[in-house]
């Protein structure tokens, strides 16, 4: 949309290129086959020659469950909206806000077409996706063949979409929100990205650091009608889950995130921390552990202040100056690197500024305009989007700690280069 004013000032600038895949494009696809490769390679060296097992065949030769973070709680989302519905299982407590029960129901209602329905949903999310993405890409001067096989190899080389299906996780929904309330936002439509924004927000706090797109335009009251959405949202989820007991059922909330702050938070678990890229599972591998492998709970509580002060002064000294591709793209890296647990599903929220920057870098293909750190950006991402399950030490995966150090790149590729058109291009980002 920003880009819209110099396209069409410089059409025959455009012609000779029209068709031609940007470099940048062509080097994010090669590096992410090339590391995906390089895994396929790996594993299958650990697993016929040298014989080994868990965790050196993960993802491609592993076996195990699948679909576990959803079919887990088939049995317990038989009670749902009575008070059962927190003491079915007493040996796992259900781990969510409530909105995040509300969305379970939405699949579990269907019984035992439920697992089949929500796999439909997370492969339409996509599908949708990437076919409004091929059909900007054609509108920007790619040839149609191009365009569908870059998008195709994007999607199909995607490691955090297939983690996400693997695992059945719910983060599908959450990205799904907060992706219609960028593209609201992007539409000039402030109080739909409000209420996208604020329903997400009430599922899993991160969501919330997009209301700084709203605020760095001063749209203070879209800011608070975000703010109000959550807590009805919230409110709402809780009678809908506990009925009219909704005191007991926030208590029982509370009491199963509290258990997720013990489970996963504190303690330092060796077959996970891999999957983890956050900034405090980094923390968690450098610190010594305790015979039980828990992290002190000081030493999370002094994490959270400083992340948060940190988050807090960086957006307002640089991010919210920044042009709308870097706002969303350091607000991504930040919504997935600074909660003290960040599985790797929640990669997929990079999926919005990646797109924002594939059609920018075609953009200035077409114009003939070379951007500095755009290339590095997609080299970054490439990264992210790819497994990197065989870096082991000592039989424990530290794939996420190597996308922590990368997300920390590309949160300074953000913040250092800016990814606008042109000053009359980024004025109008900015007044959208």
């Amino acid at each position: 949309m920003a880009n819209a004013g110099p396209r069409a000032a410089t059409p025959q600038a455009a012609a000779p290129n029209a068709t031609a895949l940007t470099p940048q494009l062509k080097l994010f696809v090669k590096v992410q086959l090339f590391l995906i490769l390089a895994c396929v390679a790996a594993e299958i060296f650990c697993h016929f020659v040298l014989h080994l097992g868990a965790p050196y065949d993960y993802p491609f030769l592993a076996r195990g469950e699948t679909f576990w973070d959803f079919i887990l709680f088939f049995h317990r989302f038989r009670f749902f909206h009575r008070p059962e519905f927190f003491t079915v299982d007493p040996g796992y407590p259900f781990l969510y806000p409530a909105p995040v029960a509300v969305l379970y129901e939405v699949f579990f209602v269907f019984r035992i077409f439920s697992l089949p329905l929500f796999l439909l949903f997370i492969l339409e999310c996509f599908v949708v996706s990437a076919f409004m993405l091929d059909r900007t890409l054609q509108r920007r001067g790619l040839s149609s063949n191009r365009s569908a096989g870059f998008v195709a190899a994007s999607l199909l080389l995607s490691y955090p979409l297939w983690f996400d299906i693997k695992q059945g996780n719910i983060e599908i929904g959450i990205w799904l929100f907060v992706a219609l309330g960028v593209w609201a936002f992007c539409a000039g439509k402030g109080y739909k990205a409000a209420a996208c924004f604020g329903i997400a927000g009430s599922m899993k706090i991160f969501p919330f650091v997009y209301l700084g797109l709203l605020i760095a335009r001063r749209k203070y009251r879209e800011t608070a009608f975000a703010v109000l959405v959550a807590f009805v949202t919230t409110v709402v989820s809780l009678w809908l889950l506990g009925g009219i007991h909704v005191r007991a059922a926030w208590r029982n909330v509370e009491a199963g995130v509290n258990g997720f702050r013990t489970i996963y938070v504190l303690h330092y678990r060796p077959n996970e921390i891999g999957f983890d890229h956050s900034l405090f599972a980094l923390i968690k591998c450098c610190v010594p552990h305790p015979p039980l492998l828990e992290v002190p709970p000081l030493l999370l509580t002094a994490y959270l202040a400083i992340a948060a002060a940190a988050g807090i002064a960086l957006y307002f000294l640089r991010i919210r100056n920044l042009p709308l591709i870097n706002q969303v793209l350091c607000l991504s890296v930040a919504s997935i690197l600074l909660p003290p647990v960040s599985s790797d599903y929640t990669l997929m929220h990079l999926y919005i500024p990646w797109a924002m920057l594939v059609l920018f870098a075609q953009e200035q293909t077409n114009l003939r305009r070379a951007v500095p750190g755009l290339a590095a950006a997609f080299v970054l991402l490439a990264i992210l989007f790819a497994p990197e399950s065989e870096f082991i030490y000592d039989a424990v995966r530290f794939g996420g700690q190597l996308k922590a150090g990368a997300l920390v790149a590309l949160m300074f590729v953000g913040l250092r280069y800016s990814f606008a058109a042109n000053a009359a291009a980024d004025t109008e980002a900015l007044t959208v």
